[in-house]
């Protein structure tokens, strides 16, 4: 009967005889991502089944990872999953690999302060990627609730936009100080605001000429009846009494048309007339400024919202990033869920590493570790005998090579003592020739 996961169960898995080469069951395939070794495996195969479950835990949080990093990618961009798919199967793969090295790591039968630091270091490692994983999971598990939120905050702020740009363009005078208009201004109602500014002035002046004039019919009428009194000899107790033209008489008639020739109160209603004009005619053009002011102020303010809406046109990651964390403050229950999922998916990142510890130290690891060992023990051997090796060839090679160079040296040395010896024996020759040579004495 053959297992499904570990494959025929009596002659391997109780003997020390690896597998065969070229077949691959799942259970393999799945301790594949714990990078053990299959012949040591072989020599303890009871260890298969927790090696097999570690490498499943490894082979969950790398598909849990590849499709958190889907999620993200349809949040980020709407392009065709025949794209997303291959980068989020990468991001996966990445992830395995990673959790296969911290795995990996963790083999051995090493004690001491070292192993838990290093457990720990990678601890915080899975926890980091864990967090990495759960975001963009847990956005994509909310995303209809953060964007109708989304939608709310810039309905909100496009509101605010428009009432900001009318209370700082009003249709009638300036703005009010206690409103902080910096970039809200706009051009286009100059017209408007000038002619404002000339019926202000008009209605000053107009009321300054009311006021002079009704003063000045005042006293005319006071001058001319003083003088009708005085001269109609009315008895009061400012006239004489005496009818006609007495020197009182011509005395109030003289301040009546002193008064009329430095107060001309038949221009002063004209003027008052011309005034009033020209503040109907201002008035005229005041609600056609108005009119355009509106028009003009209307569009460029609705130009200034929908710019502002096409800004908001698209929502991205961060968006639904800080909108998470408003409606999580908001909602209780969001703010459990968010922490749940957060939890849950930084718990299936550390699994693996979990799951080594709880392990413990196994038989595999012993062995592992015994072959580490044996296996650096030979490789020191054998260096040391390649080293002895290269050495003892150098040696001989340099014995060899002084032979030759004493050998060498000999050579030189009698082929001096040759050419030596000869030049002795030609020197000889030429005496003995010369001396030949040379005339007898008698």
């Amino acid at each position: 009967m053959v297992d499904i996961l570990h494959g025929p169960k009596a002659a391997e898995q109780h003997g020390r005889h690896p597998r065969r080469r070229g077949r691959l069951t799942p259970g393999a395939f799945l301790r594949r991502f714990t990078g053990v070794d299959e012949k040591i495996l072989a020599s303890v195969p009871q260890e298969r089944s927790r090696y097999t479950s570690l490498g499943g835990v490894v082979v969950s949080t790398a598909l849990i990872a590849g499709t958190s990093m889907l999620g993200a990618l349809t949040l980020l961009s709407h392009g065709s999953l025949q794209y997303l798919v291959p980068v989020a199967v990468l991001w996966g793969l990445i992830i395995a690999n990673v959790d296969r090295f911290l795995i990996t790591s963790l083999h051995g039968d090493a004690d001491g302060w070292s192993r838990w630091g290093n457990v720990l270091i990678r601890l915080a490692l899975a926890v980091v990627i864990g967090v990495f994983i759960a975001e963009p999971l847990t956005l994509k598990i909310f995303q209809e609730r953060l964007d109708r939120q989304i939608m709310v905050e810039r309905d909100q702020a496009i509101s605010l936009t428009e009432s900001r740009f009318k209370q700082c363009n009003p249709l009638r005078g300036q703005a009010p100080s206690s409103v902080d208009c910096t970039g809200y201004l706009l051009d286009g109602g100059d017209q408007a605001l000038t002619v404002e500014g000339n019926m202000t002035e008009r209605q000053r002046t107009l009321k300054a000429a009311e006021v002079r004039l009704a003063a000045d019919v005042t006293e005319h009428a006071t001058l001319v009846r003083r003088r009708d009194q005085e001269c109609y000899g009315k008895d009061t107790e400012q006239t004489t009494g005496i009818p006609g033209d007495g020197p009182e008489c011509r005395m109030r008639k003289n301040a009546l048309n002193t008064f009329l020739t430095n107060h001309d109160i038949s221009q002063q209603q004209a003027d008052v007339a011309h005034l009033r004009e020209q503040l109907s005619s201002l008035a005229v053009d005041r609600a056609g400024a108005e009119k355009e002011r509106v028009t003009t102020l209307s569009k460029k303010i609705a130009e200034h919202a929908e710019e502002k809406k096409r800004a908001y046109s698209d929502i991205g990651l961060l968006d639904r990033w800080e909108a998470l964390g408003t409606v999580a403050g908001r909602s209780g229950m969001v703010n459990f869920a968010h922490w749940l999922l957060r939890i849950i998916f930084v718990l299936l990142d550390c699994m693996p590493i979990i799951s080594k510890m709880l392990n413990g130290k196994t038989e595999y690891d012993r062995l592992l570790t015994q072959e580490l060992r044996a296996g650096s023990a030979c490789h020191e051997a054998e260096l040391n005998f390649t080293t002895r090796q290269t050495t003892g060839d150098y040696e001989i090679r340099l014995r060899e090579e002084e032979r030759r160079l004493k050998a060498e040296r000999g050579r030189i040395d009698r082929d001096q003592r040759v050419d030596e010896a000869s030049r002795d024996d030609e020197i000889d020759r030429l005496a003995r020739t010369l001396i030949t040579s040379m005339p007898t004495q008698r």
